[in-house]
């Protein structure tokens, strides 16, 4: 899902968006939902009487580990934005249940990294991302495309000068 598209002149500035998460979050919201359901006809069926009990149970117990693990790893993801304003950049992270947030000096902006990784299907995948004064990293940019990763990162560069 590329999301290096959302660069917008937010008033006086510029504005990052990677908000990626979000399919992650629907699909889990999605799952856990489907399970819950079937987990509900599942004990008041008393099974689904295809396999034997020991088996059947076996099988929901394995589907709700993955869903809890699922669940940790997406919901652990965050929406991101990134703001930047004149002399001042604004940094937003927004989980499902939380968000965190951190305005700093734009001359306290070390220039942004690229980093290639691999994807699900070992294709080339590109983060464009910041480091806080406070230490965190921030992926502001990612895509299959070297090229839109690195103009975003060009656009960052352009303001901090």
């Amino acid at each position: 899902m590329s999301t290096v598209g959302n660069a917008n002149a937010a008033p006086g500035g510029l504005e990052w968006r990677n908000n990626n998460a979000v399919a992650g979050w629907a699909f889990m919201a999605i799952w856990t939902g489907v399970l819950c359901l079937f987990t509900w006809l599942f004990i008041r069926e008393g099974g689904f009487h295809q396999f034997s009990p020991p088996v059947e149970t076996g099988i929901m117990v394995l589907f709700w580990l993955v869903g809890i693990g699922g669940c940790a790893h997406f919901f652990g993801m965050p929406r991101v934005q990134v703001i930047v304003d004149d002399a001042e950049v604004l940094v937003r992270q927004r989980w499902a249940f939380s968000s965190w947030e951190e305005r700093f000096a734009l001359n306290d902006l070390l220039p942004p990294l690229i980093s290639e990784e691999k994807d699900s299907e070992g294709d080339p995948y590109f983060k464009a991302s910041i480091v806080t004064p406070s230490g965190r990293t921030i992926v502001f940019a990612e895509d299959n495309d070297r090229t839109e990763v690195q103009i975003a990162r060009d656009r960052l560069l352009a303001a901090m000068k």
